[in-house]
């Protein structure tokens, strides 16, 4: 897969979800508000464009082979799972900063956020979107679209492109840096462990750092501020796992 060719799946994957959000809109009014169908709509997307893309560039490979789904390392289970949580605090302070530096402009973006956290259960609203959507994003970004463009592609380029990708296909810039960031992260999991399990771990782990709160009773819309030490401690804990958990592969990323 050319990188190119990745950029157009890329881009159709957020058509696919978009199209599939303004369906189900039409067939049920309101539908864009509940998180369980944003999420449905999520994971049909990204099923449809994987089958089309299995069609198109694994036809004759396993499907479990072309997800990137191979056993993980015992130790670079925790190692995932330290960096996914660790990360959290410090993207989560570089969102806020962005976003009351550049707040949204679209009050109908707004206010569609604040109807979807106000109209979930929280038991809907973390599984959804804390462990539904970022499991099946991953399964595209590292799973699939890594996979492909690393049998053409650098390793490095490889990493930086699929994080691009996974960035842009927020559509929102405030959003971008940290997805980025993120992305970024992820994907050196993926090449590392050589499989997409440990960047699933990663996104469950960052998400739960959030989701927990939530689970015992927090206020999903409320604003969470960590101390310094939370956020240098977390991030040290990240470097370290992110350094680790490739330690035993060095000299391969050429």
């Amino acid at each position: 897969m050319s990188p190119l060719a990745a950029a157009l799946w890329s881009v159709a994957l957020t058509m696919v979800v978009v199209l599939a959000v303004s369906a189900t809109e039409s067939a049920r009014p309101g539908a864009q508000d509940d998180i369980i169908s944003l999420a449905a709509c999520q994971v049909l997307a990204t099923s449809l464009v994987v089958f089309a893309m299995v069609r198109v560039h694994a036809r004759d490979a396993s499907l479990r082979a072309t997800l990137g789904v191979r056993p993980i390392a015992v130790l670079h289970v925790p190692l995932s799972v330290a960096a996914g949580a660790g990360l959290y605090p410090l993207l989560s302070t570089i969102d806020d900063a962005i976003m009351r530096r550049f707040p949204l402009d679209d009050p109908q973006a707004v206010e569609g956020l604040q109807r979807v956290l106000s109209s979930s259960s929280r038991v809907g609203l973390v599984l959804a979107a804390l462990v539904v959507v970022p499991v099946a994003r991953e399964l595209f970004f590292r799973g699939i679209l890594y996979g492909g463009l690393r049998e053409t592609t650098p390793v490095r380029s490889t990493i930086v492109a699929t994080a691009v990708f996974y960035a842009c296909a927020l559509l929102e810039p405030q959003q971008m840096p940290t997805a980025l960031l993120l992305g970024l992260a992820l994907a050196w999991l993926r090449e590392r462990s050589g499989t997409v399990i440990a960047p699933v771990l990663a996104q469950l782990a960052y998400g739960a750092v959030e989701g927990i709160p939530v689970l015992r009773g927090r206020d999903p819309s409320a604003d969470v501020t960590y101390a310094p030490r939370w956020i240098l401690g977390g991030a040290l804990i990240a470097a370290l796992a992110l350094a680790g958990i490739g330690a035993g592969r060095r000299g391969e990323a050429e």
